[in-house]
């Protein structure tokens, strides 16, 4: 019933309405979010700003951010990790909609199906502060958009690009071209890239080939002075992706993804704009080795209608989303063809949310925002009565976690208030305190693998209740900026995945996060800028009085950059310390942690030059030094019996050029 609603909703706005202005930049930019989002203090950078070098998906982009790492499992398809949180915990949209990847095991996170130089623009929320993209979020929000592209006199432009790394011959091409005028545009974005295995630091060779591609066309046409409709569809293919970091591997995973945007500008009244975005997103995807191949699909669709709107001398945004996902994954024997288990019996989470924010400047100095968000919550698993094998998941979920009941629902209420206040022309202080209800998703309540290790959801989780207060100083003195950034999140009903009598499983507890950030800027001359930023956290679980995993050690990056006209240098210093406060997976705990991870420091170096014509080539080496480490939150490098994370790439000696035409 609600697939018909969603497809009767955006018929009936598409007839009612009609058009809106765009402007967009050419180059894609990141926004980081950290707060005081009122007084202009969102970050806007080109991605090479962010990061020099060239990065395979939006994982390894967005792990080059303060406060920010990933969990690597092979060559490609980094899982991000804000503030110590990761997979549903994070909100990650791709184009205005959700995409659920099609692997219980994380082999595709969401940001695996992101060609980086095919979004105009990526904004990073961290923490809770809006409510218009979903429920939970707790940790973040990560919009990977695409804007009405901007096209010049003649009526048509093209971006193309090309990038390699030496450390495993990884390569990547890239092409967007536009056509069109004010009225309507068409665009065109093709995007491939190849990989065969790394080395690490040490030299030893790492499985991380992978082949990728991806092609979309867009539309958008005016539809009246004030409305514009935009449509675009997207197909990604990865093939042959290694993942030493798992016991199987990924022959292909594919996905599909469609999009349906309207916009319409209010001219009188109250109503300032509305938006509608419709999206669906289909995924299939096979992870095999020697004895088994597990197939699986993860079929998304959803809508949001948001409204903006002035009223009381407030700014209102308020509306309504709904999601709905299916997926279904079944292990089969190879030599017999026979089902030995079912990963995801037949799960549907449907989602229907219902938001409004506003916000209002109480005086010159001071802006008061505030938001609240309902959802209801419908969670099934309609073959868990199936044998598959020798057992049903439903007897699995009740042999391990004592219920019979499979299917559930919740009522979800969270929502945020933040407090900015300008001190005087060089301070601003903001206050945020938040509540957001993460609901467990598929894998989390459902999964039923008994081959190997066994591996068993809990179908009645509670969901989590993260209550966060984060406090943010910051200073503006023209050549020298910095900001001061501490948080503290309690959480009510964690869901902790734990290993006990061999078995992974899930349970409620309660937990607490809490860091610090800072970041610093200083224009030293007109043409040197020195950066530095440093992140902290620790995070406990307070029921059983132990460490919470996949906890992010203690960073400090520093940077001197070179800009003179066309010409730019920088180099990166990055300094990571050792982690203790682990709880391994060998330990009575049960945790995900490898092990405790070493200290590292890493020197990055990188030159471009933009000549007159548009033509850009860039330079660099990451890893100057060849240092062998690896990321604290990695998996487990499962071809070496000793027990060590999945090794990052040692010295890469990289090239990237484009050109704008």
């Amino acid at each position: 019933m609600k697939k018909k609603i969603i497809s009767l909703m955006v018929a009936a706005s598409v007839s009612q309405l009609a058009q809106a202005g765009h402007e967009s930049d050419q180059n894609m930019v990141i926004e980081i979010n950290q707060g005081l989002p009122s007084l202009e203090t969102t970050v806007s950078k080109s991605t090479s700003g962010v990061k020099a070098s060239p990065v395979s998906d939006g994982g390894e982009l967005l792990q080059s951010i303060t406060g920010v790492s990933a969990v690597r499992m092979g060559g490609r398809a980094l899982d991000p990790v804000i503030r110590g949180q990761k997979e549903t915990q994070l909100n990650i949209l791709l184009d205005g909609g959700y995409i659920h990847g099609g692997c219980p095991n994380r082999m595709d996170p969401p940001t695996a199906y992101t060609s980086v130089d095919s979004y105009d623009r990526v904004t990073v929320i961290k923490g809770n502060r809006t409510v218009i993209y979903g429920g939970g979020g707790s940790g973040g929000t990560v919009l990977f958009e695409r804007d009405w592209p901007m096209i010049d006199e003649k009526g048509y432009n093209a971006d193309i690009s090309g990038s390699y790394r030496g450390n495993g011959e990884q390569w990547e091409l890239g092409a967007d071209i536009k056509a069109g005028n004010d009225d309507g545009y068409i665009r065109f974005i093709a995007h491939e890239g190849e990989s065969e295995n790394y080395e690490d630091g040490a030299g030893n060779e790492v499985e991380s080939k992978y082949d990728s591609q991806s092609n979309a066309i867009l539309a958008g046409i005016r539809l009246g002075e004030n409305t514009t409709l935009q449509a675009s569809f997207e197909k990604v293919d990865e093939e042959d992706v290694l993942f030493p970091g798992a016991q199987m591997d990924s022959p292909y995973a594919d996905a599909e993804n469609s999009r349906i945007k309207l916009e319409h500008q209010f001219t009188q009244g109250a109503l300032r704009q509305l938006k509608v975005e419709a999206y669906k997103s289909d995924v299939i995807h096979l992870m095999e080795n020697s004895m088994m191949g597990v197939p699986s699909s993860s079929d998304t669709e959803g809508i949001r209608i948001v409204f903006d709107a002035n009223a009381a001398d407030i700014d209102w945004t308020f509306g309504a989303d709904i999601q709905n996902n299916d997926r279904t994954a079944i292990g089969y024997m190879k030599m017999n063809g026979m089902a030995a288990f079912s990963q995801w019996p037949g799960v549907s989470i449907d989602q229907t949310g219902l938001f409004v924010e506003g916000e209002k400047a109480l005086t010159r100095d001071d802006v008061l925002k505030a938001g609240v968000r309902y959802d209801r919550v419908e969670a099934s698993a309609s073959r868990a009565g199936e044998t598959f094998g020798m057992t049903t998941p439903a007897s699995q979920y009740t042999a391990i976690n004592g219920t019979t009941e499979i299917d559930s629902n919740e009522n979800n209420v969270g929502g945020f208030a933040s407090w900015t206040h300008r001190l005087n022309e060089q301070y601003t202080i903001e206050t945020t305190f938040s509540r957001s209800v993460r609901t467990a998703d598929a894998t989390e309540r459902y999964i039923a693998k008994t081959s190997g290790t066994p591996w068993i959801g809990n179908p009645q989780l509670d969901p989590e209740k993260h209550h966060q207060l984060e406090a943010v100083l910051a200073s503006d003195q023209g050549d020298l900026n910095w900001t001061l950034t501490g948080w503290y999140n309690r959480v009510d009903d964690y869901i902790l995945r734990f290993k006990s009598g061999g078995t992974e499983q899930y349970k409620n507890v309660d937990a607490t996060l809490y860091g610090l950030e800072a970041g610093l800027s200083y224009k030293l001359t007109d043409t040197l800028e020195f950066g530095s930023s440093l992140a902290w956290l620790e995070g406990e679980n307070t029921t059983d009085d132990t460490n919470l995993s996949r906890i992010s050690p203690l960073e400090l990056n520093t940077s001197l950059n070179y800009q003179k006209q066309q010409w730019k240098a920088g180099v990166e210093w990055k300094l990571v310390a050792q982690q203790n406060d682990v709880c391994l997976s060998s330990d009575a705990c049960g945790g995900q942690d490898v092990r405790k991870t070493p200290g590292y420091g890493l020197v990055n170096l990188h030159g471009e030059y933009t000549a007159s014509n548009g033509f850009v080539v860039a330079m660099g080496v990451d890893n100057l030094f060849d240092k062998d480490y690896t990321l604290h939150e990695s998996r487990d490098y499962l071809l070496d019996t000793d027990p060590v994370q999945v090794a990052e790439p040692g010295q890469n000696i990289w090239v990237k050029v484009s050109a704008h035409f």
